[in-house]
Parts: C-alpha cells; structure tokens; sequence
C-alpha cells in the first residue's frame, strides 16, 4: 500500500536531517505517535544528509558530510522512507539491532555501503517493495523478515551474511546476489532470473580434483523452499549442495554425475531431433559435472528466456535432462 503524500509532508516542518534526528531523538520516538499497530510512526520520514563538492585536478567530485548514526531501531514503521546520503553504522564496540521493523517502500541510497552498518541484526523486518540505489546487507544476520513486492529492476545484495533464515523472498527477483550467505528454512517465490548462490567464500586454495564436504560449507542451503518459484538461469556454485531443497514442478534439480551427464548425451544422440548437434553443444557446455558445482537446476524458459527464438531448443533441452535425470536417480524431489 502506498503511502499517501500527507504521511510525507508532515515531515516538511523539519528542514535538515538534524532537525529530523533531534524531534525524533535519534529515530527512537515519533513525533506523531503510534500507528495503529502500535509502532512508532515514522511513516514517510525523510532522512537526507548534506553533500559537499571536493576539488579534483580534473573537476570535483561529490562527497557526504553528513555524520552516521549509530543506534539500533525497534518496532517502528518507516514506510515510504528516504534513507539518502545517511545511513546508520556499526562502531567497534556497537552493532546495530533492527527489531520489528517495516521499511515498506522505502528508498535506501545511502552514505555507507551496508544497510543498517556491517554485521547488524534484522528480526521480524519487511522490506516490501523497497528500492537499493546504493545499500547492501553486509554481514547482517536476518531472521523472520520478508523481502516482497521485489521488482525486476531492484538488486538485492547479501554479502557475507551471518545467517538469513525463515526469510521470504517473492517477485520478479533478477540478478539476486546472496553469495555464501548462510541461508536456512528460507521460502522464494515468483521469479528468480539470473541469481547467485554460492557454499563456500573461497575455493581458490584447493588442489585439482578437491572437494568440500556438505557439512564444511559455509551456505549449506538448508531447507530452501522453492516450490513456487520458477528459477531461470541462476548459478549455484562454490560446492552449493542443493539435496535439501524444495523445488518447484516447473524445474529440473538434480546432482551433476559422470552417469547423468553420459546418460544425457546418449539420449540425444540417439534421439531424432532436428536440433541434435546444438543439444549436444548445450549438454556439453552446461550440464557437464564440475567439481565445485556439484548440483544444477533447468528450466524449460533457460534459454529462451532472452531469446524467444530458442524456445524449441530449450524445451527439448529441459525434457532431456529431466528424463537423464530421473533415469539415474539424481533429480532432487
């Protein structure tokens, strides 16, 4: 739900962020009270900080002055808010705590790289619909929070997150970077197009042939439920196990073996399709086993869903691997 434009100009008596940070002691009381749910209304505030010009040799560029605030925030409505040139940060002996929260169409473009400061805690947050022109969750630990009304130009980011459990994620979600956070018991649905997921942060030590056990992983991918999404063209590497998902009947999950993978060329050579030779192409460049990237996921739209052209071919493709999939028992159900 939209906030309305009066929630937002109530705002307009306060004319610099201080006077915003003064009236509301730090974001810890409203000025107008509770909402009817009983949370601190901060509905439509604006949280804008001064920016300055820095002289370059070749011009000048823009840097924020404004300081941070290092507070943590509980049961508040901040929808429709603009976090711009502002931001809430961690200090070496405080991490910020975000408690019952709703940032419901709120606008992040902050001062800081990390949402809330790197490391903070989100319980029980909604992030419905919310815009991230410069914002990443860095670091955080996430529990119980939703992330919906995602639309297809927002970029979620989730680097090196403690943990992100019993979280929802829905909509139109394109290019999702959640890395080797730990995700356990999370829910997806709608679209995921072009998303990363990663098990472990680095892998570049390791010797040719080496692999890192499911119980060793920092993202064990525990109990994702993905059974109403649609995953199209997402990349699940760095040993990301997916035997403990729940996957969607409009896709393929299945563990990369030698078998699958020769099972998958033998029915398409044997096959008569027309489009044999570019099958085998595919077959070869996508579904072959790798051994950081232990599991895969088709759909029937991977390749066409950039290129309509393709739909044929994607679709035979996806029936392939289903089929090889499900002849040597590496389909995940």
């Amino acid at each position: 739900m939209a906030i309305s434009i009066k929630l937002k100009k109530r705002w307009d008596v306060y004319s610099t962020l201080q006077e915003v940070l003064t009236a509301t002691q730090n974001l810890s009381v409203s000025p107008f009270g509770l909402t009817e749910e009983g949370l601190q209304d901060f509905r439509g505030i604006k949280l804008i900080g001064e920016r300055a010009q820095v002289p370059l040799r070749n011009g000048y560029m823009w840097e924020n002055i404004s300081q941070p605030l290092h507070s943590s925030l509980s049961y508040a409505d901040f929808s429709g808010s603009v976090w711009q040139y502002f931001a809430i940060e961690e200090t070496d002996d405080f991490t910020p705590v975000i408690d019952h929260v709703i940032f419901d169409e709120s606008m992040f473009q902050l001062s800081a790289y990390a949402i809330c400061g790197n490391g903070a805690t989100f319980l029980s947050c909604s992030f419905a619909g919310c815009k991230y022109k410069w914002g990443d969750f860095i670091g955080a630990t996430l529990k119980d929070c939703r992330f919906t009304q995602i639309k297809k130009n927002v970029r979620l980011k989730f680097n090196s997150c403690k943990l992100l459990e019993n979280c929802l994620f829905s909509g139109e979600i394109h290019k999702a970077h959640f890395g080797y956070s730990n995700l356990k018991n999370c829910t997806f649905e709608g679209l995921l197009y072009d998303c990363s997921f990663e098990g472990v942060e680095k892998i570049g030590n390791l010797r040719k042939g080496e692999i890192i056990p499911p119980e060793k992983v920092d993202n064990r991918m525990d109990g994702l439920d993905f059974s109403k999404a649609d995953i199209i063209m997402c990349s699940f590497q760095s040993f990301c196990y997916l035997d403990k998902v729940k996957p969607s009947k409009n896709n393929c999950v299945f563990k990369v073996t030698d078998e699958f993978h020769n099972y998958l060329l033998s029915i398409i050579e044997n096959s008569d399709s027309p489009l044999k030779e570019k099958l085998i192409e595919y077959a070869k460049l996508f579904y072959a086993p790798h051994t950081t990237t232990p599991y895969e996921v088709a759909h029937p739209n991977n390749f066409s869903f950039k290129h309509p052209e393709e739909a044929e071919l994607s679709q035979q493709l996806y029936d392939f691997v289903c089929k090889a999939a499900e002849a040597t028992g590496c389909r995940v159900k």
